[in-house]
C-alpha cells in the first residue's frame, strides 16, 4: 500500500484549503446564513409548530447537512479542475502511483474539508 503517495496528495489538498480559507470557509457559512435568513423569515414566520419543533429547528440541520455536502463537492471539484488547467492532473497519471492512491487522496482531502467546514 502506498501511504507516501496518500499522504502527498493528502497534504496537498489540505495545503490548499488553508491557501483559499476565505473560500472555503467563509463562502459556505456566509450562504448558509443567507438561506436561514431568507427561508427562516419568509417561510417560517408563516408556519406553525408541528409536533412542537418550530421550522428553524427543523431547517437548521437540512442546511448544515447542505453547506457539508456542497463545500466537499466544490473544494474536491475546483481543485481538480486547478489540477487540470496546470497540467498536473497529467503528472498524476505518468507517475507509478496507482489510480486508486491519487482518488483515496484526493477523497481524504475532501472529506477533511467538509468535517472543517462542518464544524464550523
Amino acid at each position: 500500500m502506498n501511504f507516501y503517495g496518500i499522504k502527498v496528495i493528502y497534504g496537498f489538498e489540505l495545503a490548499r484549503f488553508f491557501r483559499t480559507l476565505f473560500q472555503s470557509i467563509a463562502s459556505p457559512v456566509i450562504s448558509t446564513s443567507l438561506y436561514f435568513i431568507v427561508f427562516g423569515s419568509a417561510i417560517g414566520s408563516r408556519m406553525e409548530t408541528i409536533d412542537g419543533i418550530s421550522y428553524g429547528a427543523f431547517i437548521i440541520p437540512g442546511l448544515v447537512m447542505l453547506t457539508i455536502i456542497m463545500s466537499a463537492f466544490q473544494n474536491t471539484a475546483s481543485s481538480l479542475f486547478a489540477a487540470k488547467f496546470q497540467r498536473a492532473h497529467e503528472e498524476f497519471m505518468v507517475s507509478p502511483t496507482p489510480y486508486w492512491v491519487i482518488i483515496l487522496g484526493f477523497v481524504s482531502g475532501a472529506l477533511l474539508r467538509a468535517a472543517l467546514v462542518g464544524i464550523i
